[in-house]
Order: structure tokens, then C-alpha cells, then sequence
């Protein structure tokens, strides 16, 4: 049991420092990768033919560095992809490679996608994507041939409609990567809400909502709300299908968790946990996934109203993609303490790995750094992991089996801990205490800084780079 316990709070250790080593080389590669390549400003500029034969596309990708390696990604439903560079020769090594380095600043992608819609039709991931790419600017024209009674609507701001004698014609422009589109053979009107965001209804008499808790995300992103009957709600990429049935504050939640899911790379899946947690924030509102309670509760019990606030300008505000490194990202800068929450609690399960802080000072034990020591911040506590400080200071834990006993031997003292009724026994003699001195996180018990000196009489001194301990 000790041996186990020793691996899992060694791991967990070697997590969490190892994310600031990450996120230190992660910063050094960016930085030469920057200095050595030029500045991307890439656009994107879509085609949509509708005809018969299904939906043919033309992708054209400009401004991208010349000679540079791309890796593509093709969407599933893709079919005939064709690639040319722009000088209109074949580029199928690009599509085959991601190792090859394309000829030239511009790349165009051809291919059809077949769909039988039926009465709508919504397209999520419909579009070649090169990764780790940021495209600055993205514009989808349609130009219907067949389904001229319908509408179509794009994850970005309508720019442009035509109707014309043999087609209808659409323009849509903003800053979505990886915009979804939508059709459906029912004529919708386009209602303007508060800024960024854009109703799409059979009804004029659509009640238009404004909500304080979007307005900074309104601010900077795009989304096209499509109403219809009903309770059914369906999230795409800049795009969210809502029944009307929806209460405004379910309907202000979905909202909320569209607005950020477009602020996640559009090459990963976000799982729906940290979606929720995050909307709930914004919109003060109790989540209904148990580990989303479970985030948020940490992130209220742990972090100020004020740091709270911060946090989620931090998300709103950000013009850059976010993931879980980003997040944690956010709450260190905020608390000035590093922190693995996010990225822990990425680890499958229904666990939640609590919010803790990284105290970064070093850990000196008589004399000697000791790295394997991760002294971690709880609320105002200094929480020590158990077994390498009491390993560090000469002593052995060991723990009973249920996890109600623990035993701390050195080679002149032994201390035993019943911590169901707050007493140890040291030497033969009885001890009560006020409070349990150790903390079981997640299977791992540390000690408060306090308990130290009071129970093992370890002196405790503090400067501004280093804790140390000794006798």
C-alpha cells in the first residue's frame, strides 16, 4: 500500500510539475518557430455549387507560407477530393504526406459531398482543414440550383442573398474556422439580436434576447440561431438549432456553451463536461452533469467572486483558441500559483481531481532540495504530501488497509493514527486532537503545514525562493 501510494502521489507530482516544463518548451518552440517562419494572416474562400449531384465544393486556402509542411485533414463525407496548387498543378503528394512542403501561398481542394437532406440538412466538419493552422478571415458562397424554395444558413454573419432567376445566391464572411451550414425547405426570416448574434425564424414577432452574461463573447464571435418549434436543441459550429419551448434560461445556457465551443480548436473534440462547467460560470447557473457540479463547486469553493469574474473575461475576451493547458493557463496567471486542474481532470472517469495550486518554491530537507516534495496550496493551506516529506525527514508511513489507520515510524519514534476518532499514539502515550491533520485527495493523504512542528516537531522557515525543514 505504501509503495502504491508513493507511485500515485510521485505521478501526480511529476504531472504537475511536469506541466510547466511543457507549457516552458511548448513556449521555446513557438518562439524559433515564429522567428524562423513568416506570420500566417491565411484566409479561406468556399464554394458551394448545389445541383443534382449532390454539393461540389471548391476550398481555396490563401496566404500560407511557401514551402512550408501541412498535414490535411479531410472530412469524412468527402468524396473525388482533388488538390491543386496555384499555378493549377496536381498537389496530391501534399494530400498523401503531411511531410511534403507545399509550392507556393495558395492552396485549392475540390470535392463533392452527396446528401439527401429531406426537409433539413445540417453539416458539421464538412471542410478540408490544415492543422494548426489560424485562419484570420472565412467566406462560404452557396449558390442553390436546386433547392431554391429553402434556406440556407452558415456559422458566420450573412453578408450577401440573391435571389435570381435560376439560383439562389448567398455570401456568408467572419472569422470561423470551421464553420457548420444548415438548410431546411421552410423560408426562415433573419432577425439582428445584440451583437453577434443572429436569428433565424419563421416568425417576425420572434422575441429577440439580450443577455449580460454574453456580452463580451457577442463581441467577438458570431452565432446564427436558428428557432423552430418545440424543445429540440442541436449544437453545430456557429450554429445552434433552439425550440422555442425553451425556457430563457435554458435557452441562455445552450448560447453560452455554443459561443464557447467555437472557441476550442475545431481539430479536437471537447468533451461536454468542461462545456457545461464553463457555461454555467458565465451564466451563473447550476450545471446538470455531476462532474460539471463537481468542477464548478472546486472553482467557487477555491476562487474568489473577483478572480471567478476574471476567469470568464479571460474566456470571453481571448481572441486565441483555448483548451485545458489554456485554462489552466487563465487560473495561474490569475492566482499567480501554477495549477494542473483542467488538465488532470481530462483523465477519463467520473473522478474530479480537486483545484490545487503548486506552491513553486523548491523544497530544501535538512540541507538537501528535495524535488519529489510538491508542496501543494488548499484555500489558505500548505498541504505537504505525506509519504516523501515524511520519507525526506527519516520516517516510514504506512497506512491500514481501510484507510482509517496510519503508521509513522523512524528509528527512535513511532506515532499511530486512528483517524476516525482524532488520536495518535506516540510512544506508548495517548494524544487527542481538535482536528485530523491529514487530508485524503483523491486516495493520497497530505499533511498541513502546521501539523509539522505541532506533532514531529519539524521547524518550518519560509524566504521567497525556497521552504525549508529541519530538526
Amino acid at each position: 500500500m505504501k509503495k502504491a501510494s508513493v507511485l500515485i502521489i510521485t505521478v501526480l507530482i511529476v504531472i504537475l510539475g511536469g506541466t510547466v516544463a511543457w507549457h516552458w518548451i511548448a513556449f521555446s518552440k513557438k518562439t524559433a518557430d515564429v522567428e524562423s517562419e513568416p506570420e500566417e494572416k491565411v484566409t479561406m474562400a468556399v464554394t458551394v455549387k448545389v445541383n443534382q449531384a449532390g454539393m461540389n465544393i471548391t476550398q481555396v486556402f490563401s496566404n500560407i507560407n511557401d514551402n512550408r509542411k501541412y498535414q490535411v485533414i479531410i472530412p469524412t463525407q468527402a468524396g473525388a477530393v482533388n488538390c491543386m496548387y496555384e499555378d493549377g498543378t496536381p498537389c496530391l503528394d501534399v494530400l498523401q504526406s503531411p511531410s511534403t512542403k507545399v509550392k507556393g501561398t495558395r492552396l485549392q481542394f475540390e470535392y463533392i459531398i452527396k446528401s439527401d437532406p429531406g426537409v433539413e440538412l445540417l453539416l458539421n466538419d464538412w471542410l478540408v482543414m490544415l492543422k494548426d493552422i489560424n485562419i484570420t478571415e472565412t467566406s462560404v458562397e452557396i449558390v442553390d440550383q436546386l433547392r431554391r424554395k429553402g434556406t440556407w444558413v452558415a456559422g458566420l454573419p450573412l453578408k450577401g442573398y440573391k435571389q435570381m432567376e435560376a439560383v439562389n445566391y448567398y455570401v456568408f464572411e467572419g472569422k470561423n474556422m470551421n464553420p457548420s451550414i444548415y438548410w431546411q425547405e421552410k423560408s426562415l426570416s433573419k432577425l439582428t439580436g445584440q451583437r453577434g448574434i443572429d436569428y433565424y425564424t419563421f416568425s417576425m414577432d420572434q422575441p429577440v434576447y439580450q443577455f449580460d452574461s454574453l456580452k463580451n463573447f457577442a463581441m467577438n464571435q458570431h452565432l446564427s440561431v436558428i428557432m423552430h418549434d418545440g424543445n429540440r436543441v442541436v449544437h453545430g459550429k456557429g450554429i445552434l438549432l433552439a425550440g422555442n419551448k425553451l425556457t430563457d434560461k435554458e435557452f441562455e445556457q445552450h448560447l453560452a456553451i455554443s459561443f464557447l465551443s467555437s472557441k476550442f480548436d475545431p481539430h479536437t473534440k471537447v468533451d461536454s463536461w468542461i462545456l457545461e462547467s464553463l457555461a454555467s460560470m458565465v451564466t451563473n447557473q447550476q450545471p446538470e452533469n455531476t462532474k460539471s457540479q463537481a468542477i464548478v463547486s472546486e472553482m467557487k469553493d477555491t476562487l474568489t467572486a473577483g478572480e471567478l469574474n476574471e476567469f470568464i473575461n479571460s474566456l470571453s475576451s481571448s481572441s486565441s483558441t483555448i483548451d485545458h493547458l489554456s485554462l489552466d493557463e487563465y487560473m495561474s496567471s490569475i492566482k499567480g500559483l501554477k495549477t494542473s486542474f483542467f488538465s488532470l481532470n481530462m483523465q477519463e472517469g467520473s473522478e474530479v481531481f480537486p483545484l490545487l495550486f503548486m506552491d513553486t518554491r523548491s523544497v530544501v530537507v535538512n540541507g538537501n532540495e528535495r524535488e519529489e516534495i510538491g508542496v501543494v496550496i488548499k484555500g489558505d493551506k500548505k498541504l505537504f504530501p505525506l509519504a516523501p516529506t515524511m520519507d525526506a525527514l527519516g520516517f516510514k508511513t504506512e497506512s491500514g488497509s481501510d484507510r482509517k489507520s496510519l503508521e509513522i515510524l523512524s528509528a527512535s519514534s513511532t506515532y499511530s493514527f486512528n483517524l476516525e476518532n482524532k488520536t495518535f499514539i506516540h510512544n506508548g502515550q495517548s494524544y487527542g486532537l481538535l482536528e485530523n491533520p491529514f487530508q485524503n485527495i483523491n486516495g493520497d493523504f497530505y499533511l498541513e503545514k502546521h501539523w509539522l512542528n505541532a506533532i514531529f516537531k519539524v521547524l518550518v522557515n519560509e524566504d521567497e525562493e525556497s521552504i525549508i525543514l529541519s530538526f
